[in-house]
């Protein structure tokens, strides 16, 4: 994605000094948000692409490596382990957007009127990061597909990343991250909203939502121990955010952190 279309997407004014862009605009409801990002999902071209989803599974392969070496302190930290998993696995790689798809056309209407609204948008938001980072991916993957590059080494992806000049969108989705995050943290102290998300299992899952229900049940899982997740997200969106700024220069090695 060019950074004129990610700034038209998100109504921004394109300026070198504002490196960070506004919020999405919070008028939109929870569950306008999840179809929109749904259509965002739906809208891959992969999905009519074998070679193309190959590539992209090698990008996402290669990222998640990389993340892996990036956040090593935070996964050898019982503390962080279990979080830090959960953004790898559930946030870049593991939210299956596929199922989700099928839930959502099926019962979201059933879920804004059995999910706490709060849950609800806290689900939305998710939903947003994971589309957005899977447009990412895909852009760089045909990106190295254009250059005949099936199997890319990290010196390919940098190489990728500064060529598709996605700084904007990057900065966009940390932004998403740290309020998925917060919006979890918030939420898990909340006895009201967390009483209420436990009585809608049962009835989320018999309506087709199991997808979306487990995927927010393993967040408030693993904010629940930890006192505050404000520590997390500073670390390990912090390092992210050092790499995007090394990859805005002529730094050899921008994974260095």
């Amino acid at each position: 994605m060019s950074r004129t279309a990610v700034a038209e997407r998100y109504e921004l004014d394109i300026d070198e000094n504002d490196m960070l862009p506004p919020q999405i605009d919070e008028t939109l409801t929870a569950a306008q948000r999840i179809r929109d990002a749904i259509a965002r999902y739906r809208s891959w071209q992969r999905h009519a692409d074998e070679a193309l989803q190959a590539q992209v599974l090698a990008v996402q392969q290669l990222q998640i490596a990389r993340l892996r070496r990036t956040h090593a302190g935070l996964l050898a930290d019982d503390r962080f382990r279990p979080i830090t998993e959960f953004f790898l696995c559930e946030i870049y790689a593991g939210l299956d957007l596929a199922e989700l798809a099928r839930e959502i056309e099926k019962a979201l209407p059933v879920a804004t009127r059995m999910l706490p609204d709060s849950v609800l948008r806290t689900a939305a938001i998710a939903v947003e990061a994971n589309a957005l980072t899977g447009e990412l991916d895909e852009e760089i993957a045909l990106d190295l597909h254009a250059a005949g590059i099936s199997e890319p080494t990290d010196t390919d992806l940098i190489a990728a990343y500064r060529r598709c000049d996605q700084d904007i969108a990057r900065r966009e989705q940390m932004r998403l991250l740290r309020e998925l995050g917060l919006g979890l943290d918030r939420y898990v102290r909340s006895r009201l909203i967390t009483a209420t998300f436990k009585m809608a299992a049962r009835p989320a899952k018999m309506a087709g939502l199991g997808g979306l229900y487990d995927f927010m049940a393993t967040g408030f899982a693993v904010m629940k121990p930890m006192k505050s997740v404000a520590d997390f997200l500073d670390d390990f969106l912090g390092r992210e955010t050092r790499i995007l700024d090394n990859l805005n220069t002529d730094c050899d090695d921008p994974f260095a952190v």
